[in-house]
């Protein structure tokens, strides 16, 4: 309840005054837990560019990075999207999961082999399918992205084989299925929020984290990290997400309007993601990060050591709903 309180008062301050400024256009709010020249941030400006021109000035956008709004809080910038405080949020597969547990099989262990996989399957009636469900939580799916795979690193040692990650202490997303995967390793998996990471890998309090490259070279975790290891175990997907009680209140021509938009951003997105992915690389590694490529034969030897976990978190999550997905993977590399 304190949190409703809190962000209730910030938004009428915030939002009166861009009321005024906007004069008679309705001012419509993005959100998403991200700085600015991310890919997220990327795609909500290509959201703003295209609703301000094909709406003819009905309507102004403002871009709020960093859930400035939420005060930073994923759980809250959820609930205001959901109360249509805010209109739109940009919101990772991994937090959706905290709304339908069906949104954790995009992180399955090696679901997909490459982002161009990624993109196919959850921009078709499989990602469809999921955004769906969130109409369930007073919120409506319009389009999906793509993250990088997330990349391990650590300040111990190169990381090849399970056995290099035996007792290692790495810091995981406070999600069950990231816990059972290094558990399996037999790493010693930790939990805590992105902003206390740094710290914790500068004093050591951990050996090592795992991270979408963007995350890994923004947060400048180079400084305290010397081995990089490439093994594209799980991805995670960002929605750009609509309150329902917004939506609800526009016509058929709006709502087409803005799902448009929302899949044109979010493609645009996937493209951004893809081309700094190499980029990204050779920027870690300029600043002296030593990097490990698996070959397929080594991340076989992860794989056959996870298949347990996948299984069992595919029983978990509902093994038709998963099929549909696998079955998207085979259809697009086969």
């Amino acid at each position: 309840m304190r949190y409703i309180y809190r962000w209730t008062f910030k938004l009428f301050v915030i939002l009166g005054f861009t009321w005024s400024l906007a004069g008679h256009a309705a001012v419509l709010n993005v959100s998403y837990n991200v700085g600015k020249g991310a890919s997220w941030d990327y795609a909500a400006n290509v959201f703003k560019e295209i609703i301000e021109k094909e709406s003819d000035g009905k309507y102004t956008v403002r871009l709020h990075p960093n859930a400035v709004l939420a005060g930073g809080n994923d759980g809250v910038e959820i609930e205001m999207c959901q109360a249509n405080a805010i209109q739109f949020i940009i919101k990772g597969s991994s937090w959706l999961d905290s709304l339908d547990s069906s949104f954790g099989l995009i992180s399955l262990p090696w679901l997909f082999p490459d982002l161009d996989t990624a993109e196919y399957v959850m921009s078709g009636e499989a990602g469809d399918l999921l955004l769906d469900k969130l109409a369930n939580h007073k919120l409506v799916g319009l389009a999906w992205g793509i993250d990088g795979f997330r990349q391990l690193t650590n300040s111990r040692r190169p990381i090849e084989s399970p056995a290099d990650l035996k007792n290692l202490k790495i810091r995981v997303p406070g999600i069950d299925m990231y816990i059972d995967i290094f558990r399996a390793i037999g790493a010693n998996p930790t939990t805590m929020s992105f902003s206390e990471v740094f710290t914790a890998l500068q004093t050591k309090t951990v050996d090592g984290q795992e991270n979408p490259l963007s995350f890994i070279e923004s947060s400048h975790m180079y400084e305290a990290q010397e081995y990089l290891t490439l093994w594209n175990y799980s991805s995670a997907a960002p929605a750009l997400v609509a309150s329902q009680i917004f939506y609800d209140g526009l016509d058929d021509a709006e709502r087409e309007m803005f799902k448009a938009a929302a899949r044109e951003a979010m493609r645009q997105e996937a493209d951004f993601v893809k081309k700094q992915e190499a980029e990204l690389l050779n920027k870690l590694k300029e600043n002296g990060m030593k990097v490990t490529e698996l070959s397929e034969e080594q991340q076989l030897e992860f794989k056959e050591m996870l298949q347990p976990v996948y299984d069992s978190w595919k029983k978990k999550i509902g093994e038709e709903t998963v099929e549909v997905f696998e079955n998207k993977v085979k259809e697009y590399t086969q």
